[in-house]
């Protein structure tokens, strides 16, 4: 009875398990003379998960984003060759040097926003927004946490692609640079508008089967706790 239970409970869930990485970043990594917004601007960590449908990026600062609200989280994205080595989706002086083809920019004050732009090959486009009808993307800040979320479908990702990604801080203005980021432990510029290369972190979308078999996993430790 036990292991039908087990079965029927994965069958149901599995579509919306997800598999998750951590990814943890030194505190108090931003230069002297910039100012750090209360320590939002400072990355601590992130959560990255992805299930049938979604990426999710679960980001930690250092401080209230609800107390300082004015800086912007970017996420830069290879997912494959080809892409842009001198460049991003805002313009900003911010490059991934393994080719960025997919650019997640998002604010959190002005009832906060985000843009899905990516790169044809010889220039970046706006793919989707949260301002549009029907995005595929969102952002929402509480406390010290910034979530990132995009479906697969609007990033051209499918199950076993592997993306090689930073999560970076920038200030308000068109020409601020990465001020933190997730994948350098040390400062990442010294200027707020002094240019960077930003990090190739690895994360693996996983199939269906393989949230099956960790949430196998976690019934079966589960039962053993309970013996």
């Amino acid at each position: 009875m036990m292991k039908a239970f087990m079965g029927m409970a994965l069958v149901a869930c599995a579509g919306s398990m997800a598999m998750a990485d951590v990814y943890t970043d030194s505190a108090n990594d931003i230069a002297d003379g910039i100012n750090n917004a209360g320590g939002t601007m400072d990355i601590l960590s992130a959560e990255v998960t992805s299930d049938a449908t979604s990426i999710t990026f679960k980001i930690t600062v250092n401080g209230d984003t609800a107390a300082t609200d004015w800086v912007k989280y970017m996420v830069a994205i290879n997912s494959k060759p080809g892409g842009d080595t001198t460049g991003n989706g805002w313009g900003r002086p911010i490059i991934q040097s393994t080719g960025m083809d997919i650019w997640l920019g998002s604010w959190i004050d002005s009832g906060n926003g985000i843009e899905n732009r990516q790169w044809d090959g010889a220039a970046w486009n706006l793919t989707s927004a949260s301002y549009q009808a029907n995005p595929n993307v969102s952002v929402i800040k509480s406390g010290n946490m910034v979530t990132i979320n995009a479906t697969l479908a609007g990033l051209g990702l499918a199950f076993g692609d592997v993306i090689r990604f930073d999560i970076v801080s920038s200030g308000g203005g068109g020409t601020d640079g990465a001020i933190d980021s997730l994948a350098n432990p040390t400062f990442q510029v010294f200027d707020w508008g002094q240019p960077s290369d930003v990090g190739n972190l690895v994360f693996t979308i996983p199939s269906p089967s393989a949230a099956v078999l960790a949430g196998l996993a976690g019934l079966g430790l589960a039962g053993r706790r309970r013996r």
